[in-house]
């Protein structure tokens, strides 16, 4: 067999494939998808905002109106706390 011209995606395909089920898991897809973002030459600044946009159409999509602004700050506090915990703000 040619070597793999993209190690890293078949890297990711095993993964997947190794995970998978008669129905496919979309968030272990997602965080696959998002840790191979995060580790390759990706704009970071794209790469935020492009996460960021994830979440706010998940939040005014996926959750019910009511708990949309709790669940936005929520967010926002989770975000602080990371960067924080990291030393970064």
């Amino acid at each position: 067999m040619p070597d793999r011209m993209f190690p890293d995606l078949e890297k990711l395909i095993g993964q997947i494939e190794a995970t998978a089920t008669d129905a496919p898991d979309p968030l272990a897809i997602l965080v696959a998808l998002m840790k191979m973002a995060i580790a390759s030459e990706a704009d970071p600044y794209m790469l935020a905002g492009a996460l960021i946009e994830g979440i706010a159409v998940t939040v005014a999509q996926k959750i019910p109106p009511e708990r949309q602004g709790d669940v936005a700050v929520q967010c926002v506090r989770l975000l602080r706390d990371r960067l924080a915990a990291r030393g970064a703000i």
